[in-house]
């Protein structure tokens, strides 16, 4: 069981970065990667201090055994929701499909969504480590 929770996490991941290149259109390939990467660097560290503060007053053996997991699971999720959305707004952007006053407008309304998706995730997190305290192995 553990292979295959590994295996859809690493799928999921792969799916979301093929989303997210894909979302930048017809961006030189070099640029693409760039900022497939920042994003993905962007992310992962913004679900790391989302965890982190989740984890204040959690066991500290489950906090260790389950973060690797959460954030790669949190991850992928974040970024299709979230990173792809903004990512295809640059594209239009660059495409001249939209101006960029709107650009603008719409990052700033996906920020918002991202910040408040942010937020509830801590508390999803903190149910996670609590059904792992309760139900399953420690450390």
């Amino acid at each position: 069981m553990k292979f295959i929770t590994i295996g859809l996490i690493i799928i999921m991941n792969l799916v979301s970065i093929g989303i997210l290149y894909k979302s930048l259109g017809k961006l030189e390939i070099k640029n693409k990667l760039i900022i497939t990467i920042v994003s993905l660097i962007i992310m992962y560290l913004l679900i790391f201090v989302i965890y982190s503060i989740s984890s204040v007053n959690a066991d500290k053996g489950i906090v260790k055994a389950s973060r690797q997991i959460i954030l790669f699971t949190f991850l992928p999720i974040n970024t299709m929701c979230i990173m792809s959305t903004i990512a295809t707004q640059m594209r239009k952007l660059k495409d001249k499909e939209i101006d960029e006053e709107k650009f603008k407008k719409k990052v700033a309304l996906y920020a918002i969504i991202g910040v408040i998706i942010l937020i509830i995730e801590i508390s999803y997190i903190k149910d996670i480590q609590a059904g792992i305290a309760r139900f399953g192995p420690k450390g």
